[in-house]
């Protein structure tokens, strides 16, 4: 949730191998975090090595179907597979198979097109095999030409052909059904490879949080200052401490307000002068940013209503409260000035034991100045006097908002109340943090708020500028002011932690350091957001790299095992073995041209074979026989350079 104000830069760590627990909802998640400008670089070399993988994978794929794709000596299969293996990548493999899968259909729905037609006769069967040559020749089954209508192959002594291809062609459906299949490969890989090279950048980015930096933790002791023999100079120092960050929380919500409307739930009802409302939140150990306990959760739940019970007198300077039905009693002066702000008072009834306790607010309204009349309990109006220049003011005699607040924490379907937190079973929570929270969380949130945020606690105070203060109480309501102190509440629970690298010391103690004067790094197991960091998940900065190498090493396997090893397969170019090499194109090539020129090539075994010049001087190369094709013999290299 992006409610948060950038924190300084060395308050939180960065770093490719700082490894933290990033909180979510299902527990922590492994991740790093790194500058934005480092996130583009990396989000650009994981995207290359995304695209690499299917590169490889595509590859690994093409060496397992020349492994174990039986070709049965068929040329139709021979030129599928001579097509995979030059395609490059699957989409161009994708457009040539489905090509060859379209040309397959047509043969099946209307037979050979290149048979002669009736009443042809012998003609066209010479003009046929003049076009294919004269060692041209069809399979047995009438349908696909055998290799020897290709290129021509030995044939033994006794004039038969040496592996015929006539008796093991499969075509048909069997080689269609085989093209879909390839053809559904290089599909799956085309758009496996377009929405990896989408989702896997947007997975690797998490989020915008950092770990804390330990030594930038500061808590007050608070015991130090609160003390009562000191004039009040240790509440004023706490006073000051926590401000900011009330004041932050109250402004924060003003331009969240609707994102954080959604975290918590308020109900107010007014009805003849009197109003009740009721209020619930969750902060989780996420909201908090806790990497040790992701799961805790404090609940909270209130209510609040107007008494009028509790004012026992009204008089031209003053109102008198009697606070929870006992002796202790509150004054508000009744004062029209024009330079004092709405503002509340809280009370706490120190009698509240366990997680339930009760509170109440008191409002200064009475008296102030308002241009328009209102009907709220809090800003009832009456006529301002005669010599008035504002039309109207707040009658006195303003009710009290009484209310209670009960907050447990959670942990594993076990609950205890605030001041019970470090026996909750399961509790990884930093000791340090045990005793924090207690604090923070002992007293309503609410009261902590409103009291810190002063004259920005209540919202009518957003409508009364200064100098003169004057108040619009047509516009304001006790819901709107109860509202706006709730939503502060969750989010200035939200940011206990991130608080505490915040405070401006001013030479006070802090509760984090231990005997030594250092801060635990066991107590910087929190995160702080800001703007100027992306948070990277470590599995998949793991990951990949990892599949890519994988599939390397794999690839790289099959294809040494492709090269001494032909699986039962006839080599494509009589007298090779390694088809891995004479599919490439290249070979193809060499293989026509030394056939059909007799030239002696070199390196017959590299991506790219060579013929040395003529008239180049060079060592003389020794030969040795080979057939030639039709029988014949043609020389050929007897020792080639294989680099």
């Amino acid at each position: 949730m992006d409610i948060y104000t950038n924190p300084q830069k060395d308050a939180y760590v960065t770093g490719i191998a700082k490894l933290f627990m990033m909180p979510t909802d299902s527990g922590g998640i492994p991740a790093v975090a790194v500058g934005k400008r480092a996130f583009i670089f990396i989000s650009s070399v994981y995207t290359i090595l995304t695209i690499l993988i299917f590169m490889v994978g595509w590859n690994l794929i093409i060496a397992i179907i020349m492994a174990f794709w039986p070709t049965h000596d068929d040329p139709n299969r021979q030129t599928v597979l001579v097509a995979l293996w030059n395609s490059g990548e699957p989409m161009n493999a994708m457009t040539l198979t489905a090509s060859y899968c379209k040309r397959v259909t047509r043969f099946m729905l209307k037979g050979n097109p290149t048979e002669s037609p009736p009443g042809s006769g012998a003609k066209g069967a010479q003009s046929h095999q003049g076009a294919a040559g004269q060692g041209s020749k069809t399979s047995s089954n009438g349908i696909c030409p055998t290799i020897e209508s290709v290129l021509p192959v030995r044939e033994e002594q006794n004039g038969t052909s040496e592996g015929s291809a006539a008796s093991n062609a499969k075509c048909g459906v069997s080689d269609l059904l085989w093209s879909l299949l390839f053809v559904f490969i290089a599909l799956v890989m085309t758009v496996g490879n377009v929405i990896a090279g989408i989702l896997v950048p947007v997975q690797l980015s998490m989020g915008n949080v950092a770990p804390a930096a330990k030594d930038h933790i500061f808590y007050p002791n608070k015991l130090l200052y609160e003390i009562t023999d000191d004039n009040g100079a240790g509440f004023s120092k706490l006073g000051s401490l926590f401000a900011p960050s009330a004041l932050r929380a109250l402004g924060s919500i003003e331009a969240s307000k609707v994102t954080v409307r959604e975290r918590v739930y308020i109900d107010v009802q007014t009805f003849y002068g009197s109003v009740h409302a009721i209020y619930n939140y969750n902060v989780t150990g996420v909201d908090m940013g806790l990497q040790s306990d992701p799961k805790l959760q404090l609940r909270v739940k209130g209510s609040c209503r107007t008494d009028y019970t509790w004012l026992t007198s009204s008089t031209e300077q003053e109102d008198t409260y009697t606070l929870f039905g006992g002796n202790e009693t509150l004054s508000v002066k009744y004062q029209p000035l024009m330079d004092l702000p709405p503002m509340l008072r809280f009370a706490l009834d120190y009698k509240s034991k366990g997680s339930n306790t009760s509170y109440a607010m008191i409002i200064n309204t009475g008296g102030l100045y308002t241009y328009t009349p209102g009907q709220d309990p809090w800003y009832t109006t009456k006529k301002s006097g005669v010599n008035a220049s504002v039309a109207y003011q707040v009658a006195r005699g303003r009710p009290v908002l009484s209310c209670w607040e009960d907050s447990k924490w959670h942990l594993n379907d076990k609950e205890v109340d605030p001041w019970n937190l470090g026996k909750l079973p399961g509790l990884r929570l930093h000791s340090l943090w045990v005793e924090v929270f207690q604090w923070e969380f002992g007293t309503p949130r609410v009261m902590k708020v409103g009291h810190a945020g002063g004259q920005s606690a209540l919202k009518s105070a957003s409508y009364a500028m200064p100098p003169s203060y004057i108040l619009n109480a047509g516009a304001s309501t006790i819901g709107s002011d109860l509202e706006r102190l709730v939503l502060a509440a969750w989010v200035s629970s939200r940011n206990v932690l991130r608080d505490t690298t915040t405070y401006d010391k001013d030479g006070m103690q802090n509760l984090a350091q231990g005997p030594g004067g250092s801060v635990e790094a066991a107590s910087a197991q929190f995160v702080l957001q800001s703007g100027d960091v992306v948070t990277l998940s470590a599995r998949i900065l793991i990951s990949v790299p990892a599949v890519l190498l994988l599939l390397f090493i794999l690839q790289k396997s099959l294809i040494w095992v492709l090269g001494y090893s032909d699986f039962g397969n006839r080599s494509l170019i009589p007298g090779e073995k390694r088809d891995v090499v004479a599919l490439l194109a290249t070979q193809l090539y060499r293989g026509l041209d030394q056939r059909i020129n007799s030239r002696n090539w070199e390196h017959t075994e590299s991506l790219i074979p060579f013929v040395y010049p003529s008239g180049v001087e060079g060592p003389i190369v020794k030969t040795a026989p080979d057939e030639k094709p039709g029988g014949a013999n043609t020389q050929r290299p007897a020792n080639a350079d294989n680099r």
